[in-house]
């Protein structure tokens, strides 16, 4: 970087720092500005935190989608990654080491994860729009705000915090000024109907693809809350089906923080609790409907001329990791991805998951 960024707080050939002593560390426009800039340039940005400080949704995506890493300063002064839990040597030692090999490599402190206080769920969710002047975007993060939270999200911006209030119209206004450049907003909820996450718009020879990607608490863990509003994500996606063109979805389940920020400990894995295939994808894919339906229980949504899938994975009860298993056997994991395109990326971030 040819240009002193003033989020830098030291640099080499191959790193870049940028510090913290926040307890919430969120995608601000200057960490984002970071990020881009270090990509571009072949850098990696490290950000090195005290044992407090726990990341955004938004800016945990950023960090790990940009190749940056996560250095912890426990109170007794050693390192620790703050995504892997693994002892560093030093901050370059993130970049530089090679995969974990044993469990004495992972630091006590991250093996030490604070009690789960909800439920959350973790959607992505992407949708085919018309490049139309009468296009409105950012129904897919109300619908899916208003069915699994009971509220529409209050906030959106181009960075964080959220503080700009929840209007379609604004949002839709700034993707089309940027276009056909790719956008990407945050958007939020409230303390009492808890939301984080992105949507990001791309123009594409099909028309417009917006992605949506959020983290939803829904109720305590083992509470009726959470229970109900899994038991309804079916018909929650059938309504999402009949309103706008589905391509990929995918919704999977983990515990964690109240406020869905990720602190620098061993949390429980997320596990699949369904999957959406849009139109396009059977059509593209030749699935055959009657089959799947009958073999592995999908339930088609949308219209019966041109339908889409949905496929139940699992539950509060029931792991969701065998049922997605036989999804990807059935139909292919490489046909999906190659006719998915950056709509099945979610799939890839499944396979890398870590499983119970």
């Amino acid at each position: 970087m040819s240009v002193p960024h003033p989020a830098i707080d030291r640099s080499d050939a191959s790193i870049v720092v940028t510090e913290t002593r926040a307890d919430v560390a969120y995608l601000s426009e200057a960490r984002a500005d970071l990020l881009l800039q270090a990509s571009a340039a072949g850098r990696s940005v490290v950000l090195v935190s005290d044992e407090v400080t726990r990341l955004t949704y938004p800016m945990r995506q950023a960090l790990q989608d940009a190749g940056g890493h996560w250095v912890v300063r426990e109170l007794g002064g050693t390192l620790r990654d703050g995504l892997d839990g693994r002892r560093l040597d030093s901050v370059a030692d993130t970049v530089t080491r090679g995969p974990l090999t044993h469990a004495d490599d992972v630091a006590v402190r991250y093996l030490r994860p604070d009690k789960p206080e909800a439920v959350q769920l973790i959607v992505s969710q992407s949708v085919r729009h018309k490049a139309t002047e009468t296009t409105v975007l950012g129904g897919t993060a109300e619908l899916l705000a208003e069915e699994l939270t009971g509220a529409a999200p209050t906030g959106w911006g181009a960075h964080e915090p959220a503080v700009v209030r929840w209007d379609r119209t604004r949002l839709t206004e700034l993707s089309r000024t940027r276009m056909p450049n790719e956008t990407t907003v945050m958007v939020a909820g409230s303390v009492a109907r808890p939301l984080i996450g992105t949507i990001r718009t791309v123009r594409t020879a099909a028309g417009l693809e917006e992605t949506t990607q959020l983290v939803l608490g829904v109720g305590g863990p083992g509470s009726d809350e959470a229970r109900a509003v899994v038991e309804r994500l079916p018909e929650v996606f059938a309504s999402l089906a009949t309103h706008h063109m589905p391509l990929f979805g995918l919704v999977m389940a983990r515990t964690g923080r109240r406020d869905l920020t990720f602190p620098s400990l061993l949390e429980a894995p997320p596990s699949p609790l369904a999957m959406v295939i849009g139109p396009a994808g059977v059509r593209e894919l030749g699935l055959d409907v009657a089959d799947l339906a009958d073999r592995l229980g999908a339930r088609v949504l949308g219209r019966p001329r041109i339908p889409g899938l949905y496929f139940p994975l699992g539950t509060f009860d029931t792991p969701g990791w065998p049922a997605f298993d036989a999804v990807l056997e059935a139909i292919g994991p490489e046909r999906v991805r190659a006719v998915l395109g950056a709509a099945g990326g979610p799939i890839e971030g499944v396979l890398r998951a870590p499983r119970p």
